[in-house]
């Protein structure tokens, strides 16, 4: 953090050489980041705990034990969002994003044998999450130069967290399990540093959202 903040005022004293700049009304940006709210909740939360159908739990045992389900390492899919902003005046512009991110998770059935105690386990199906998120935003322009801008944001929306898991038995007792929740949620980028030609700049944001806590992406101003 205090790094990119160093780095962003050692460029904005070299900039302060150019003439401020105003000439943009809208913007368009494609971001990738990491961290996204949703993805630390989905991270820290457990999947939904499905009991495994008796006759599921008889045919992979024998019926000697009881099988139940557990999961494997998570695999993210990092926030993709795409964004739009229109400059009402030099400093403040209005706009919002859209994002996206996920995990999967391998499910397996696990059980213990009722003689030697030995644990079993049996990949089973794919659990996961998808996270899409709705965020309008204010963007507040604190230097703007021809070449080079510093910015921060701040906004409030919602986001749908869909989660499904499903196993690969083909029979009428198969999990096929799906849940969706709306919530709120908000976005705060403390420092973000622009750079580039008047029309195409490339970006690195640091702060608290959707977007990721560190995220870095393209725009084209007009």
């Amino acid at each position: 953090m205090y790094g990119l903040i160093a780095v962003a005022l050692l460029i904005s004293v070299s900039a302060n050489a150019q003439s401020t700049y105003y000439n943009t009304r809208h913007e368009i940006g494609v971001t990738i980041g990491s961290g996204a709210n949703t993805e630390i909740f989905s991270g820290l939360a457990d999947f939904t705990s499905i009991g495994i159908e008796a006759a599921i739990s008889t045919m992979i045992t024998g019926g000697t034990a009881t099988a139940y389900y557990t999961y494997g390492d998570e695999e993210y899919i990092p926030s993709i969002s795409v964004e739009y902003y229109y400059h009402v005046n030099p400093i403040i512009a209005l706009g919002g994003y859209v994002a996206f991110n996920g995990m999967n998770r391998d499910m397996y059935y696990t059980w213990k044998d009722s003689g030697s105690k030995t644990e079993h386990k049996e990949l089973s199906g794919e659990a996961k999450r998808r996270n899409l998120s709705i965020m309008p935003t204010a963007k507040f322009d604190w230097l703007r130069k021809k070449h080079f801008g510093l910015y921060s944001k701040a906004g409030a929306g919602v986001s749908i967290m869909y989660e499904t898991q499903k196993d690969d038995k083909e029979t009428k007792e198969s999990t096929d399990y799906s849940h969706t929740t709306v919530i709120p949620n908000i976005h705060l980028t403390f420092i973000g540093v622009e750079a580039g030609s008047e029309t195409w700049r490339g970006f690195m944001e640091y702060g608290v959202g959707e977007q990721g806590i560190i995220c870095a992406g393209l725009k084209y101003k007009f």
